[in-house]
Protein backbone atom coordinates (compact mmCIF):
# COMPACT_ATOMS: atom_id res chain seq x y z
CA UNK A 1 0.00 0.00 0.00
CA UNK A 2 3.38 2.28 1.02
CA UNK A 3 4.16 1.71 -2.61
CA UNK A 4 1.02 2.34 -4.10
CA UNK A 5 0.82 5.82 -2.58
CA UNK A 6 4.36 6.39 -3.29
CA UNK A 7 3.59 5.83 -6.81
CA UNK A 8 0.49 7.69 -7.06
CA UNK A 9 2.36 10.57 -5.16
CA UNK A 10 5.32 10.44 -7.70
CA UNK A 11 2.33 10.06 -10.54
CA UNK A 12 0.62 13.31 -9.75
CA UNK A 13 3.89 15.28 -8.91
CA UNK A 14 4.76 14.68 -12.46
CA UNK A 15 1.32 15.62 -13.72
CA UNK A 16 1.85 19.03 -12.02
CA UNK A 17 4.97 19.78 -13.25
CA UNK A 18 4.26 19.06 -16.98
CA UNK A 19 1.25 21.62 -16.29
CA UNK A 20 3.62 24.15 -14.57
CA UNK A 21 6.00 24.10 -17.59
CA UNK A 22 3.19 24.06 -20.49
CA UNK A 23 1.86 27.18 -18.46
CA UNK A 24 4.84 29.08 -17.66
CA UNK A 25 6.14 28.24 -21.06
CA UNK A 26 2.76 29.33 -23.40
CA UNK A 27 0.69 32.25 -21.29
CA UNK A 28 2.54 35.30 -21.07
CA UNK A 29 2.42 36.29 -17.94
CA UNK A 30 4.45 39.78 -17.79
CA UNK A 31 1.10 41.16 -16.19
CA UNK A 32 1.51 39.28 -13.28
CA UNK A 33 5.12 39.00 -11.92
CA UNK A 34 4.06 37.09 -8.95
CA UNK A 35 2.51 34.58 -10.83
CA UNK A 36 5.84 34.60 -13.56
CA UNK A 37 7.85 33.83 -10.60
CA UNK A 38 6.12 31.29 -8.50
CA UNK A 39 5.83 29.37 -11.53
CA UNK A 40 9.19 29.52 -12.69
CA UNK A 41 10.90 28.85 -9.31
CA UNK A 42 8.25 26.01 -8.44
CA UNK A 43 9.71 23.92 -11.64
CA UNK A 44 13.00 22.67 -9.62
CA UNK A 45 11.26 22.16 -5.95
CA UNK A 46 8.85 19.73 -7.96
CA UNK A 47 11.86 17.80 -9.48
CA UNK A 48 13.53 18.28 -5.71
CA UNK A 49 10.71 16.77 -4.00
CA UNK A 50 9.62 13.86 -7.00
CA UNK A 51 13.39 12.81 -6.40
CA UNK A 52 13.02 12.31 -2.57
CA UNK A 53 10.00 10.53 -2.69
CA UNK A 54 11.07 8.01 -5.47
CA UNK A 55 14.22 7.70 -4.65
CA UNK A 56 15.93 4.76 -2.41
CA UNK A 57 19.20 5.98 -1.99
CA UNK A 58 18.59 10.08 -2.46
CA UNK A 59 21.83 10.98 -4.05
CA UNK A 60 22.98 14.21 -2.06
CA UNK A 61 25.20 14.93 -5.32
CA UNK A 62 22.16 14.97 -7.24
CA UNK A 63 20.05 17.08 -4.73
CA UNK A 64 23.02 19.45 -4.53
CA UNK A 65 22.79 19.63 -8.62
CA UNK A 66 19.02 20.30 -7.67
CA UNK A 67 19.81 22.97 -5.79
CA UNK A 68 22.34 24.82 -7.03
CA UNK A 69 20.49 24.93 -10.91
CA UNK A 70 17.60 26.67 -8.53
CA UNK A 71 19.20 28.96 -7.51
CA UNK A 72 20.98 30.06 -10.47
CA UNK A 73 17.71 30.47 -12.21
CA UNK A 74 17.24 33.02 -9.16
CA UNK A 75 19.96 34.92 -10.41
CA UNK A 76 19.39 34.87 -14.30
CA UNK A 77 16.03 35.94 -13.76
CA UNK A 78 17.35 39.07 -11.88
CA UNK A 79 19.11 39.92 -14.94
CA UNK A 80 21.91 42.17 -13.42
CA UNK A 81 25.51 41.91 -14.71
CA UNK A 82 26.57 40.58 -11.34
CA UNK A 83 23.95 38.88 -11.11
CA UNK A 84 24.32 37.00 -14.82
CA UNK A 85 27.94 36.12 -13.46
CA UNK A 86 26.96 34.56 -10.38
CA UNK A 87 24.45 32.65 -12.41
CA UNK A 88 26.65 31.52 -14.94
CA UNK A 89 29.32 30.52 -12.05
CA UNK A 90 26.68 28.74 -9.87
CA UNK A 91 25.35 26.89 -13.10
CA UNK A 92 28.97 25.85 -13.94
CA UNK A 93 29.56 24.21 -10.62
CA UNK A 94 25.83 22.42 -11.29
CA UNK A 95 27.21 21.00 -14.67
CA UNK A 96 29.88 19.89 -13.02
CA UNK A 97 27.86 17.81 -10.67
CA UNK A 98 25.74 16.62 -13.46
CA UNK A 99 29.05 15.62 -14.80
CA UNK A 100 30.15 13.57 -12.01
CA UNK A 101 26.59 12.19 -11.98
CA UNK A 102 26.95 10.62 -15.25
CA UNK A 103 31.11 9.79 -15.07
CA UNK A 104 30.05 7.51 -12.15
CA UNK A 105 27.31 6.16 -13.58
CA UNK A 106 28.38 4.91 -17.13
CA UNK A 107 30.58 2.02 -17.91
CA UNK A 108 32.70 2.66 -20.85
CA UNK A 109 35.17 5.10 -20.24
CA UNK A 110 37.28 5.01 -23.39
CA UNK A 111 38.12 8.69 -23.21
CA UNK A 112 39.45 9.17 -26.75
CA UNK A 113 36.12 7.30 -27.90
CA UNK A 114 33.97 9.86 -25.91
CA UNK A 115 36.27 12.77 -26.60
CA UNK A 116 35.45 12.40 -30.54
CA UNK A 117 31.86 11.82 -29.52
CA UNK A 118 32.10 15.03 -27.44
CA UNK A 119 33.17 17.16 -30.68
CA UNK A 120 30.38 17.74 -32.76
CA UNK A 121 28.45 18.80 -29.56
CA UNK A 122 31.28 21.33 -28.51
CA UNK A 123 31.60 22.87 -32.29
CA UNK A 124 27.57 23.52 -31.75
CA UNK A 125 28.59 25.05 -27.99
CA UNK A 126 31.06 26.82 -29.90
CA UNK A 127 29.27 28.77 -32.38
CA UNK A 128 26.94 29.58 -29.68
CA UNK A 129 29.69 31.50 -27.92
CA UNK A 130 30.96 32.89 -31.18
CA UNK A 131 27.65 34.48 -31.83
CA UNK A 132 27.37 35.96 -28.44
CA UNK A 133 30.74 36.66 -27.75
CA UNK A 134 30.05 40.98 -27.92
CA UNK A 135 27.46 41.04 -25.53
CA UNK A 136 28.62 38.58 -23.19
CA UNK A 137 30.74 40.24 -20.26
CA UNK A 138 32.69 39.20 -17.07
CA UNK A 139 30.67 35.63 -17.62
CA UNK A 140 32.10 34.63 -20.87
CA UNK A 141 34.87 32.10 -19.28
CA UNK A 142 32.37 30.33 -16.93
CA UNK A 143 30.38 29.78 -19.94
CA UNK A 144 33.53 28.37 -22.15
CA UNK A 145 33.99 26.37 -19.25
CA UNK A 146 30.38 25.07 -18.64
CA UNK A 147 30.26 24.09 -22.67
CA UNK A 148 33.31 21.81 -22.22
CA UNK A 149 31.16 20.46 -19.48
CA UNK A 150 28.26 19.65 -21.46
CA UNK A 151 30.06 18.60 -24.73
CA UNK A 152 31.55 15.82 -22.64
CA UNK A 153 28.43 15.04 -20.96
CA UNK A 154 26.97 14.35 -24.41
CA UNK A 155 30.14 12.69 -25.71
CA UNK A 156 29.47 10.03 -22.69
CA UNK A 157 25.89 10.02 -23.44
CA UNK A 158 26.13 9.13 -27.08
CA UNK A 159 29.20 6.60 -26.85
CA UNK A 160 27.20 4.45 -23.82
CA UNK A 161 24.25 4.86 -25.76
CA UNK A 162 25.53 4.01 -29.18
CA UNK A 163 27.34 0.96 -27.77
CA UNK A 164 25.04 -0.75 -24.73
CA UNK A 165 21.10 -1.36 -25.49
CA UNK A 166 19.94 0.00 -21.96
CA UNK A 167 16.94 1.37 -21.05
CA UNK A 168 18.47 3.61 -18.54
CA UNK A 169 20.95 5.10 -21.39
CA UNK A 170 18.09 6.54 -23.14
CA UNK A 171 17.00 9.06 -20.68
CA UNK A 172 20.75 10.07 -20.47
CA UNK A 173 20.90 10.47 -24.29
CA UNK A 174 18.26 12.41 -24.46
CA UNK A 175 18.40 14.66 -21.26
CA UNK A 176 21.92 15.43 -22.83
CA UNK A 177 21.28 16.60 -26.26
CA UNK A 178 18.29 18.49 -24.66
CA UNK A 179 21.36 20.05 -22.67
CA UNK A 180 22.85 21.20 -25.47
CA UNK A 181 20.39 22.22 -27.60
CA UNK A 182 18.69 24.43 -24.30
CA UNK A 183 22.07 25.95 -23.22
CA UNK A 184 22.61 26.94 -26.67
CA UNK A 185 18.67 28.39 -27.10
CA UNK A 186 18.83 29.99 -23.53
CA UNK A 187 22.35 31.89 -24.38
CA UNK A 188 20.98 33.12 -27.73
CA UNK A 189 17.64 34.48 -26.20
CA UNK A 190 19.60 35.95 -23.29
CA UNK A 191 22.82 37.54 -24.80
CA UNK A 192 22.02 38.16 -28.91
CA UNK A 193 18.51 37.75 -29.90
CA UNK A 194 15.70 37.70 -27.12
CA UNK A 195 12.64 36.66 -28.48
CA UNK A 196 9.53 34.93 -27.26
CA UNK A 197 9.63 31.99 -29.38
CA UNK A 198 13.18 31.05 -28.38
CA UNK A 199 12.12 32.01 -23.82
CA UNK A 200 8.97 29.34 -24.80
CA UNK A 201 11.78 26.87 -26.38
CA UNK A 202 14.21 27.06 -23.29
CA UNK A 203 11.62 26.86 -20.59
CA UNK A 204 10.07 23.48 -22.94
CA UNK A 205 13.57 21.78 -23.17
CA UNK A 206 14.53 23.04 -19.70
CA UNK A 207 11.45 20.86 -18.86
CA UNK A 208 12.01 18.14 -20.80
CA UNK A 209 16.12 17.74 -20.25
CA UNK A 210 15.73 17.69 -15.89
CA UNK A 211 12.64 15.32 -16.11
CA UNK A 212 14.76 12.75 -18.45
CA UNK A 213 17.91 13.35 -15.97
CA UNK A 214 15.72 12.84 -13.32
CA UNK A 215 14.26 9.03 -14.84
CA UNK A 216 18.02 8.53 -15.31
CA UNK A 217 18.97 8.87 -12.57
CA UNK A 218 16.26 6.61 -10.81
CA UNK A 219 16.78 3.90 -13.62
CA UNK A 220 21.06 4.06 -12.43
CA UNK A 221 19.98 3.90 -8.49
CA UNK A 222 17.65 0.72 -9.34
CA UNK A 223 21.02 -0.91 -11.10
CA UNK A 224 23.25 -0.20 -8.37
CA UNK A 225 20.51 -1.88 -5.59
CA UNK A 226 19.95 -4.70 -7.77
CA UNK A 227 23.93 -5.31 -8.07
CA UNK A 228 24.10 -4.34 -4.29
CA UNK A 229 21.18 -7.51 -3.41
CA UNK A 230 22.98 -9.33 -6.16
CA UNK A 231 26.26 -9.24 -3.86
CA UNK A 232 24.24 -10.64 -0.52
CA UNK A 233 22.82 -13.05 -2.23
CA UNK A 234 26.43 -14.49 -3.74
CA UNK A 235 28.04 -14.24 -0.08
CA UNK A 236 24.36 -16.21 1.61
CA UNK A 237 25.08 -18.90 -0.83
Amino acid sequence: VYILDKNKTVSQLTILYILVVVAFSFLNLKSYPVLEFLLGSIRIPIIIVMYFIASKIKSTLYFSALILFFFAYLFFREGSLIANFLGALISLVYRLLIFIIVYKSIENKNWIAIFLASIPFFFIYLYVLLLIEKEIKIDFYPWVLNGFLTSFIGGMATFNFLFQDKKRLHWLFISAILFVVQIGVFLINKYYFPDEILRMLTIILFGISNFTFYKFVLLQEELKLKYYRDEILKKQI
